[in-house]
């Protein structure tokens, strides 16, 4: 027995051992950030280790309990002749009735103290600190009470018993830390909101849940009922830890989606700017035309109070609303002097050719609207289709009104950008004919906002180019 007894002591502090150790690396592995000192990591998970702190719960609690009993005994007129009260001759509710108001406020210190913990760590998601904190905690209150109870039992059979329920414990530590910390781990460092209470409200359940029942079946029945209540709650802790194995991997497999779609968004952005790059290069006095042309679309749609996602699609409308000039021939396109009649219709083809050529695009097919309709007129008095009003779609009216914008404060061949009273002008004279009202008013509001005149092509040494009238039309891209 005297061997047996080292064992069990041997097995115990193994436990405890273990248990801190990767109390501490499941704190580091996931929320000490670069930089940052491990040794007082090591020192606050000494201090804030669920061991220490149930004992100190347990402390508190036997501390009110005794004030309870004087001040009762006292109140009752006990304490010289009777010097034990019934509460004080009851020693085993005495001590669990300590143990459940332990538990109980042993739950919420924890809460308390891994939420500063958080803090302290500058963790992205509190929620996940505070789940670690919990998950430990409820392997520490299971433990407690397994320990307590089989160590009363003084043979051999118990003795082995109490030494295999170590192990079993031990194997739960690791498996937590396998299982759970591992994944935890990755999905820590992500800024994304967590769901708090998913991760919070099941331990803080089953351990409240489990201290209650453990305390009614103890007194209510016989040790031996308690152990199996402690054995199918062992169960339900592995249970807990696959289900929240699963959780964290699904969570973390959504976060692995989103962050491909977003890297295929970003990747779409930058293919349709390199495109419409590509066609601006066909003219050297439009370079960045598309591109200025997609920004002042999306700014006009969230001055005019758009969703998000419509302010994002008509950026890329803007992006490539001219892509039909690429079946426009070069020569044409930088001919300095002015174009024939033969030769605008040319020019006036490239919806047409833009729109065949989106339209095939069938995930975003708005983009082919854009392009077709960009040289619409609110009037009817536009091209290719004569559309007017409302029959041209929201984003190809935005689209217009920036695409002359652009246009009249660009440089080109004949005339330097005009300048920014005479655009501002120009557009509130078409507002209603040229351009939907609404956009126009949006446009007007940008330029007043731009008092230094930011919002044109940055001028640049392009030869000799003459300051001459032109009509807004003319000057569309």
């Amino acid at each position: 027995m005297g061997i047996l007894k080292t064992i069990n002591g041997i097995s115990v502090y193994l436990f405890y051992i273990s248990f801190t150790i990767i109390f501490y690396i499941s704190l580091k592995k996931c929320f000490l950030r670069e930089g940052e000192s491990k040794v007082k990591l090591f020192f606050w998970s000494l201090l804030t280790n669920p061991f220490v702190v149930f004992l100190l719960a347990v402390i508190i609690s036997l501390i009110v309990i005794v004030i309870y009993t004087v001040c009762n005994g006292n109140a009752s007129g006990l304490g010289n002749n009777d010097t034990d009260s019934a509460f004080w001759r009851n020693e085993l509710l005495y001590s669990n009735v300590a143990v459940f108001i332990a538990s109980i406020l042993f739950t919420f210190l924890m809460i308390l103290f891994s939420y500063l913990m958080g803090k302290a760590l500058k963790a992205y998601n509190k929620s996940l600190v505070m789940f670690v904190y919990l998950t430990f905690s409820v392997i520490s209150c299971m433990y407690d009470d397994r320990s307590s109870f089989a160590s009363e039992n003084d043979n051999a059979l118990s003795g082995i018993l109490f030494d295999v329920n170590n192990i079993l414990y031990l194997i739960v530590v690791w498996v937590v830390y396998f299982f759970i910390i591992r994944a935890l781990s990755e999905l820590s460092d992500r800024k994304r909101r967590i769901n708090s209470r998913l991760f919070i409200v099941p331990p803080t359940a089953f351990m409240i849940g489990y201290a209650s029942l453990d305390f009614g079946i103890y007194i209510s029945f016989s040790k031996d009922a308690n152990s199996v209540f402690q054995l199918l709650s062992l169960m339900i802790l592995v249970l807990f830890i696959w289900a929240f194995h699963i959780i964290i991997r699904n969570i973390k497999a959504t976060d692995d989606a989103l962050e491909a779609k977003d890297e295929v968004r970003v990747l779409s952005v930058e293919i349709m700017e390199a495109l419409a790059n590509t066609i601006d290069a066909k003219d050297k006095y439009t370079n960045g035309h598309s591109l200025r042309v997609a920004q002042y679309s999306r700014m006009i749609a969230e001055k005019m109070g758009l969703s998000a996602e419509m302010c994002e699609n008509i950026y890329y409308m803007g992006l490539l609303h001219d892509i039909g000039k690429i079946g426009v021939p070069n020569e044409i396109i930088n001919k300095p002097s002015k174009l024939t009649d033969s030769e605008y219709d040319i020019i006036k083809t490239h919806p047409v050719t833009g729109y065949n050529i989106l339209s095939k695009i069938e995930s975003r097919p708005n983009l082919a609207l854009g392009a077709r309709w960009h040289h619409e007129r609110y009037d009817g008095k536009g091209y290719p289709d004569g559309k007017a009003g409302e029959e041209i779609c929201l984003e190809a009216r935005i689209i217009a009104v920036a695409d002359s914008y652009d246009a009249m404060t660009s440089n080109r061949s004949y005339r330097k950008y005009m300048p920014r009273d005479v655009v501002r002008g120009e557009i509130e004279k078409n507002i209603g004919t040229q351009f939907d009202p609404e956009a126009a008013r949006c446009m007007l509001q940008i330029i007043d906002e731009d008092k230094e005149y930011t919002l044109h092509e940055v001028a640049e040494n392009k030869g000799d180019l003459n300051l001459q009238s032109d009509t807004v039309q003319g000057a569309e891209g």
